[in-house]
């Protein structure tokens, strides 16, 4: 197993997430497959420099985990283990749909990452991801 680091930007997502992480079904299957009980929503990333897009590229070209819905007309996604700012372990959770930005990475995690480490958008932020060799 490897590890990559990346940097990116905190930006506040469209709200989707808040939805999607309080489904049972995706609960369920997030502490299943990666062991995270998600905190409502996601933390987002924009990856804006060309280091972190470079090993972002490394991260999507790694098998992950998949997670897959209950109903076909649903995305499966692609989950990597991950730990936020060296102490909050997290979960990319990388929906597998045609137009989801490229230098966007979104993170699942038990608890507010924002109030727990006292972060806002625009800050910027380091996650550890577990990739395959």
């Amino acid at each position: 197993m490897a590890r990559q680091i990346i940097t990116g930007t905190l930006f506040t997502g469209v709200g989707q997430a808040t939805g999607f992480t309080r489904m049972d079904w995706a609960r369920e299957a997030f502490q299943a497959r990666v062991g995270i009980d998600p905190f409502p929503g996601t933390v987002n990333l924009r990856i804006d420099d060309e280091e972190a897009q470079a090993g972002w590229v490394r991260v999507r070209a790694s098998a992950g985990i998949v997670i897959q819905p209950p109903r076909s007309d649903w995305c499966n996604a692609r989950c990597y283990r991950a730990r936020i700012a060296g102490s909050i372990e997290a979960a990319i959770v990388l929906p597998e749909i045609g137009g989801y930005p490229k230098d966007q990475v979104e993170l699942i995690a038990p608890v507010g990452v924002r109030a727990a480490l006292g972060i806002a958008d625009g800050d910027r932020v380091s996650i550890e991801v577990e990739i395959d060799d």
